[in-house]
């Protein structure tokens, strides 16, 4: 049985979505922990950074603001697509994160699609440590 070649595929998916937002800068990050990172800063076009990565040899990641998730493995089709979904989503500022937090601590972070009239969460990362006792709020991040 033949291992797929992750890095390629990846590699793939960070060119597809260069091609769908050209003006975009995106920028790989060398001599990180990682196989491949891409980081893309706050620039006209992208109000909060996004990083990009391959990570584990077949986890496609997404980061932005508190919010992390992977879509693995990426050798499966649909997993790619869930992931491109999701990147073009967020770049595109279709889709939305929002972030919880209990005073200034972040505990739990979504990313929404919108659908009909309501928004329908798509990911989701959170934390095990909670702080009680604090006052709750949501930020939204949203790229406008």
């Amino acid at each position: 049985m033949d291992t797929p070649d992750t890095e390629a595929i990846a590699r793939g998916v960070f060119a597809e979505i260069a091609k769908r937002f050209p003006s975009l800068k995106m920028v790989e990050n060398h001599g990180e922990p990682v196989e491949i990172s891409i980081t893309m800063p706050v620039q006209p076009g992208l109000s909060h950074e996004v990083w990009l990565c391959l990570q584990n040899q077949d986890e496609l990641g997404l980061s932005a603001g508190h919010f992390y998730c992977e879509w693995f493995p990426c050798a499966k089709s649909n997993r790619v697509e869930k992931y491109l979904d999701a990147v073009t989503g967020f770049l595109s500022g279709e889709y939305r994160i929002l972030e919880y937090y209990r005073g200034t601590k972040c505990y739990k972070a979504k990313l929404q699609m919108p659908k009909a009239d309501r928004w329908r969460t798509i990911a989701n990362w959170s934390t095990i440590w909670v702080p009680l006792f604090r006052k709750k709020t949501v930020r939204e991040l949203w790229n406008r």
